[in-house]
């Protein structure tokens, strides 16, 4: 076979999905072709005998090995009319019935060529050689007797052919669709995360800024000891901040601590106006959460609520674990004012925009006026984040 020739099998092993090399397709082919050519060799061993005065002759039985071996030659044939021309049982009955008719058609062409080859080409040799020849007669009555047969063997195999390459398209189509859908997630999922660093970036300068005005306003009211206690506690809480910088979530008990710190530079401002109170449940503290999503809460509690009050001031912090999820809870009894998104800061606009961002739908954030007065803000997280969690081996605030 011609390089052209292996070119033009190999392209249609191709387009099929076949995962079959040429050799593998002749081998395959072969066995296919010569299991049908023993049978019609048994059928000939078995009728010709059975014809009064006819005796078999040995040469008929190399124009038999002459057929086997010219359809095998046609398997490429057959598996290009296979994918031109499909039997798609899922089409319209139309199409279904033309194509039945083009294989039709091929077959025919296959049985009168091959006839006419035997008669015109094989039969002269075999005349000469052995100075016999079979009439023209036997050759009709080949093609007529094995007509059915040979388009049965022949739609077997394109209906074959259809089958298995379906198999092997859909296999590779699906394998292809869920690389696809796998590449998008972990796309998706690195542009969370960045977005995610994003606005803790714009976070932790916010969180800095505000804590240093506190540091000035002590510094300008000359009670430096205090500001230089604040500014200690800062560099504790930054230096903690910084060992996590790189962890989208710690668990809630980590994020605790950076809350305790927080509030003990509050509380060095407030000095004894001001009391926190923590009902944390033993479950939740392994709960991972987004790194400072507590500390825009106690300052907004701070700022928009006990700022005013000259004594008596409380902030508690609760945390418990339920069927939905983990749900915490920051109240202050301040007096309050009433946040809208538009009047939110960007600490809080950023908590927002960050449970977005890491839980879609499955958390939320609500502000609520108790009868007995104050805020009451809750955090619910209902799913697992959708990026990364930070693994437990990794350094946390504890392991410093």
């Amino acid at each position: 076979m011609s390089l052209k020739d292996k070119n033009f099998l190999r392209r249609l092993l191709d387009q099929s999905q076949l995962p079959l090399s040429e050799k593998d397709f002749w081998q395959y082919s072969f066995y296919y072709w010569g299991l049908f050519a023993l049978i019609t060799l048994w059928q000939l061993t078995m009728l010709w005998p059975m014809r009064e005065g006819y005796e078999f002759r040995p040469h008929e039985t190399f124009i038999w090995l002459l057929d086997g071996l010219f359809w095998w030659s046609t398997s490429p044939l057959v598996l290009w009319a296979s994918l031109k021309f499909p039997l798609a049982f899922k089409g319209t009955p139309g199409s279904l019935l033309k194509a039945t008719l083009i294989h039709l058609l091929i077959v025919t062409f296959l049985n009168v060529f091959v006839n006419l080859v035997h008669y015109y080409i094989t039969n002269p040799l075999m005349f000469s050689l052995v100075g016999q020849s079979i009439p023209m007669e036997s050759y009709l009555f080949s093609f007529y007797f094995g007509f059915t047969g040979s388009f049965a063997q022949y739609l077997l195999l394109v209906v074959g052919f259809n089958t298995v390459s379906y198999i092997y398209r859909y296999q590779a189509l699906k394998q292809q669709h869920f690389e696809t859908e796998l590449n998008n997630e972990q796309l998706r999922s690195q542009l969370a995360t960045a977005q995610l660093q994003s606005l803790k970036m714009q976070l932790n300068p916010h969180f800095l800024f505000n804590t240093l005005h506190a540091v000035v306003s002590l510094m300008v009211k000359n009670d430096n000891r205090k500001a230089i206690v604040m500014v200690t506690t800062l560099s504790d809480l930054l230096r903690a901040v910084l060992i996590n910088q790189k962890a989208d979530f710690i668990p809630l008990q980590e994020e605790l601590k950076l809350t305790r710190q927080y509030l003990g530079i509050q509380q060095i401002r407030f000095q004894d106006r001001l009391k926190v109170e923590y009902e944390i449940d033993p479950a939740s503290e392994l709960y991972p959460v987004p790194q400072l999503i507590l500390q825009p809460l106690v300052e907004n509690s701070i700022t928009h609520g006990i700022s005013d009050l000259t004594t008596n001031a409380l902030i508690r912090i609760t945390s418990s674990v339920g069927a939905k999820g983990l749900i915490i809870r920051v109240y202050d009894n301040g007096i309050g004012t009433k946040i809208s998104t538009e009047g939110m800061g960007l600490g809080l606009k950023n908590t927002t925009s960050r449970l977005q961002q890491a839980y879609g739908e499955e958390a939320g954030l609500t502000f609520e006026r108790p009868p007995e007065g104050g805020t009451l803000v809750t955090l619910s997280f209902e799913g697992e984040p959708k990026t990364t969690i930070k693994k437990p081996n990794e350094t946390y605030l504890s392991d410093y």
